[in-house]
């Protein structure tokens, strides 16, 4: 253990209310229930989340593209959390970029970096059968059965009593807790609750995402995307990118930017260069399409003595990954209050320190992003020269080097860290080569 102060220590029986079912909410239990049984303490657990990952549609969406990365998926399984076949939709080995200046087609760098697309909730409504199982569900039934307690309660408001925090329901008090774990989505109410409670968090920035899932059929998918993850990046105003994912007979359709709306996802389905790759009319009735925020900016204050939060209410990756970052922090939040304490003292001096890493490499993504949306996308013949470049490293015509395929795939995949690949976009070779591209492109030259 730590040098908290005996009180903020958990004990036999210690009660730790985890707000919030997805994948954090579900490692922090996972890991906790892990880390207790080896230092021989006995938790009593209980995640409180209304939603039923087990129906389709809204009722257990958790509104995210569901996309898991191999070395993820490996990770897990090291740590005994073995992500089943029946969980995975399908595999995922390449995507195909598509821009006003052409497309390029972009395989995995190596076999260790292809992706599982899966479905947080049981699938879109509209389905006659349950495609495969999700993977919300899987997580948070490993946890319930390491012993957690699954409650459907909604948390609408919390409070400290004494030093221990109370959460309560719209009905009245749920229950006080050793220590509060805020593992609840962006777009979750309960981020009110925790800032009324006065300890300085405030819900993190956020921009917005659409989703929508569209019906082609399984053979329809199987033809027109394979494993393959289609990507977009197009001038449309307030457009970041947007990616299209085949799930069984689904696709799911990624729109990330600002000020989105439903009409900007319609508009985003309707561009010519998104309807070549879409069968007849199968843009025009998506089965269900929501807009959701998604988290760019951590907040500053993420813990006080026995709360903390972690994931999207806290620290997570820029634009992709979450599952991934909720892996992290959700671990590094139950390792600290098993094996350190639940002290502010403790957070801030074991916990602090992952949330922060988290922080300082999204401010590397902001770089790269920040290349496309005002170097690539306005300058045509840039694009022209990014196009290139990757084309040639595909084909073999670089040797073996595919320096700016690796960039491009860990920039919109996850399965690199951002300052990996920023200091990777600095390699003298194929600047070279990208700066001599360009200039053809310019003078469109190209071949």
């Amino acid at each position: 253990m730590g040098n908290s102060p005996d009180q903020f220590v958990l004990k036999d029986g210690a009660k730790i209310a985890v707000i919030g079912g997805g994948p954090t909410g579900s490692f922090f239990t996972i890991f906790a229930q892990k880390m207790a049984e080896m230092v021989g303490l006995d938790l009593d657990i209980t995640i409180f989340d209304p939603k039923n990952f087990s129906r389709k549609g809204a009722a257990g969406c958790n509104r995210c593209g569901g996309v898991v990365s191999e070395i993820l998926v490996q990770t897990l399984a090291v740590e005994g959390i073995i992500i089943p076949d029946s969980v995975i939709q399908r595999g995922i080995d390449s995507y195909l970029l598509h821009t006003t200046e052409g497309e390029v087609f972009i395989a995995t760098p190596d076999r260790e970096k292809t992706l599982a697309a899966v479905y947080r909730g049981s699938g879109p409504k509209g389905t006659a059968r349950v495609q495969k199982e999700s993977f919300d569900r899987f997580l948070l039934e490993m946890a319930m059965k390491g012993g957690a307690v699954h409650s459907r309660q909604r948390v609408d408001r919390l409070e400290y009593n004494g030093s221990r925090p109370v959460l309560f329901s719209r009905d009245g008090r749920l229950m006080e807790a050793d220590l509060v774990v805020g593992a609840y989505g962006i777009n979750s109410q309960v981020s009110e609750a925790f800032e009324q409670v006065g300890f300085g968090y405030r819900r993190p920035k956020s921009v917005k995402a659409g989703i929508c899932e569209l019906e082609l059929g399984e053979d329809e998918v199987k033809e027109r995307f394979g494993s393959c993850i289609h990507l977009f990046l197009l001038p449309q105003k307030g457009l970041k990118f947007a990616a299209m994912i085949p799930k069984g007979a689904f696709v799911t359709v990624c729109v990330l930017g600002l000020d989105l709306n439903t009409d900007s996802i319609r508009e985003f389905l309707r561009h010519p260069i998104v309807r070549k790759v879409l069968p007849g009319d199968a843009f025009d009735k998506p089965n269900c399409m929501c807009i959701s925020n998604m988290n760019v900016q951590a907040p500053k204050v993420a813990f006080a003595n026995r709360m903390v939060t972690c994931g999207d209410a806290g620290s997570t990756r820029l634009f992709k990954d979450g599952i991934g970052a909720a892996y992290i922090m959700g671990k590094a939040a139950a390792r600290t209050a098993v094996f350190q304490g639940v002290s502010e003292r403790d957070f801030r001096e074991f916990y602090l320190p992952v949330y922060r890493d988290i922080i300082r490499d999204n401010q590397y993504g902001r770089l790269l992003f920040a290349f496309t949306d005002y170097v690539m996308k306005p300058h045509r013949f840039i694009t022209r020269g990014v196009l290139d470049v990757v084309k040639r490293e595909q084909e073999g015509r670089n040797g073996n080097r595919k320096v700016m395929s690796s960039i491009l795939w860990g920039m919109f995949t996850g399965s690199d860290r951002y300052r990996e690949i920023f200091y990777r976009s600095l390699d003298p070779k194929m600047v070279a080569d990208l700066s001599v591209s360009s200039v053809k492109g310019l003078k469109g030259g190209l071949t």
